[in-house]
């Protein structure tokens, strides 16, 4: 019975680093355009803008992550195929 390779735990330690900071930063820039257009434009009267855009960073953030899962899985399906093919 053939061994199976997995994953390298490098691999997983990259993409799980990656995640986070993809979620975080994209948080935090819709954090403070939000907080920067609330004390210019509304002269800090009510945080709507940053609400908002606090809502528009963690969407982003969502896209962001399932975009790097759907990049990690693609990238080990061709892996997986090609070892399929060498053993044709």
């Amino acid at each position: 019975m053939a061994k199976k390779k997995s994953a390298s735990p490098w691999l997983a330690l990259n993409l799980a680093t990656n995640l986070g900071v993809s979620m975080a930063a994209s948080v935090l820039i819709g954090y403070y355009i939000g907080h920067y257009l609330d004390t210019r434009i509304l002269h800090d009267q009510t945080p709507w803008m940053t609400l908002v855009f606090l809502l528009i960073g963690v969407a982003a953030g969502f896209r962001a992550v399932l975009r790097l899962i759907d990049q990690s899985v693609d990238k080990n399906d061709d892996k997986n195929d090609k070892g399929d093919e060498d053993k044709k």
